[in-house]
């Protein structure tokens, strides 16, 4: 499209000339000889400067592009920095009985801040399920299952608009007195984002009131 365009600028730009110098003929044939030789003489130079100025303009652009081309690949490499936490807890439990109990989306409701929790209608179980926790200040959150060997681990990724590029992963390991739960996330963050302490801490804090509730609801469940 851009050469056809180009195509028939040039064409127009030809056609004008042209009738510009037939103009000029015409004036000189009637007896004005000094004025048709200064309107083509006139044509002549801004043709001339025009044409130069485009070469320029062309040359121009065509370094800027590429320029802007090379660039792109070390702006984009630059664009996010990754990060990986981990927090874990031991339990005496089996794995299974702790997988029973933090697998389901509606477990939610006992181990964290959610009002509600379900698994989305339509999406299967497994790999591709997708959980809807909506939370006590009305906030919604949804993830989706992409890897699951049940009931050792899962790793889930958040599919709510403008949620960080992150990935959370819940392994159980067997212990000779039950197992150990970790819950590990990698996430993606601008790379000038500053951090105002250590992923790992982070994830801690953030993780610590979660494994223990865990431990808290498998405790009532004895009694």
């Amino acid at each position: 499209m851009i050469t056809l365009v180009k195509v028939l600028h040039n064409i127009l730009f030809a056609a004008g000339y042209l009738a510009i110098a037939v103009l000029a003929s015409v004036i000189s044939y009637s007896g004005k000889p000094e004025l048709g030789l200064g309107i083509i003489l006139a044509a002549t130079a801004m043709l001339a400067t025009l044409l130069i100025a485009s070469a320029v303009i062309n040359r121009r652009h065509k370094r800027a592009v590429q320029a802007a081309q090379s660039d792109v690949p070390v702006v984009a490499a630059g664009r996010t920095k990754t990060y990986s936490a981990h927090a874990s807890e031991t339990y005496e439990h089996d794995a299974q009985t702790v997988w029973s109990l933090i697998r389901p989306a509606e477990s939610a409701v006992l181990l964290s801040d959610a009002q509600r929790a379900f698994t989305v209608p339509g999406t299967p179980a497994g790999v591709g399920e997708q959980q809807c926790f909506i939370d006590r200040d009305g906030s919604v959150s949804i993830i989706e299952v992409i890897g699951e060997e049940s009931p050792w681990w899962a790793t889930t990724r958040p599919i709510s608009p403008g949620e960080t590029n992150t990935r959370s992963t819940y392994r159980l390991k067997p212990t000779s007195t039950g197992c150990v739960l970790t819950v590990g996330t990698v996430m993606e963050l601008p790379a000038n984002a500053v951090l105002t302490e250590t992923p790992e801490d982070w994830w801690e804090t953030l993780m610590r009131p979660y494994l223990t509730r865990v431990k808290e609801v498998l405790a009532a469940g004895q009694n």
